[in-house]
């Protein structure tokens, strides 16, 4: 019983003697200078509108370099407020690690599609409405969206805020916007279809990456069913006739797909 107890006794100040130890480990590595500043740069889609070594500018210019500072909390929150307000940075995290490295990393966002509207501004929208600007890195090989759309990127940073003042009338911003989620969220369609351009009247007119014909899709309600139609006649109809026989396939309506030369 006595062995017991001391063995228990001796285990408690090996693990207090361990935490101290580590304690003052960390408490030493965190008053070290910055060896240097790792920046890793993260897009799912692979759409990187900026590198590494463009966040390392921008933090720079703001800051100096870190190399042979002791970056506090307070630097590191700056430096993470710096990356944030980066427009095409979707989340980011500022840390430093015990070999006194301080890591920066950035996941971009994604965008879904890219618009111009009726000003000819041109901005990309993200699969959940982020509004963020075109990028003279890289050029994202996503939807095109023009026509008559009056929206500016100015009005608002994430486009649902516009879209929640809008009435549901299958027209407007908020249509335009689950026309582009659905044909983004189909594997076919998404490699299909090319661009959207919106009419005066607020419908849709889709244009194939093949440039075979348009696509007169009419408003947005019903999509399912048009997307359907349409590829009930891909199937069968034109695989009769050829991809460039038609000028123009009307599926609007209800039961009935229109061709015209």
């Amino acid at each position: 019983m006595k062995k017991t107890l001391i063995e228990t006794i001796l285990f408690c100040v090996a693990l207090t003697g361990i935490a101290v130890l580590l304690g003052f480990t960390g408490s030493s590595n965190i008053q070290k200078p910055a060896r240097s500043l790792h920046i890793r740069v993260e897009s799912p889609g692979k759409h990187l509108f900026i590198m590494p070594e463009m966040v390392r500018g921008i933090i720079v210019a703001e800051m100096d370099s870190l190399e042979g500072q002791v970056p506090d909390q307070e630097k590191l929150l700056q430096i993470h407020k710096l990356v944030h307000n980066i427009p095409w940075v979707d989340q980011a995290a500022v840390y430093r690690t015990l070999d006194a490295y301080v890591h920066v990393d950035i996941k971009l966002l994604e965008p879904m599609m890219r618009v111009i509207n009726n000003k000819n501004q041109s901005f990309y929208v993200g699969f959940n409405g982020e509004i963020f600007p075109l990028s003279d890195e890289y050029t994202a090989r996503v939807m095109l969206v023009s026509g008559h759309i009056g929206f500016s990127p100015d009005e608002a940073d994430n486009l649902h805020t516009v879209i929640e003042q809008e009435e549901d009338t299958g027209e407007g911003l908020k249509a335009l916007f689950e026309l582009a989620q659905y044909i983004s969220g189909d594997k076919f369609w998404n490699a299909f279809i090319d661009q959207i351009y919106v009419r005066r009247d607020g419908q849709f007119e889709l244009t194939p990456k093949n440039g075979a014909h348009i696509i007169e899709f009419g408003c947005a309600s019903n999509m399912e069913k048009k997307f359907d139609k349409l590829m009930h006649f891909y199937n069968g109809g034109i695989t009769q006739v050829g991809w460039h026989y038609y000028n123009r396939i009307n599926v609007a309506y209800a039961n009935q797909v229109i061709c015209s030369k």
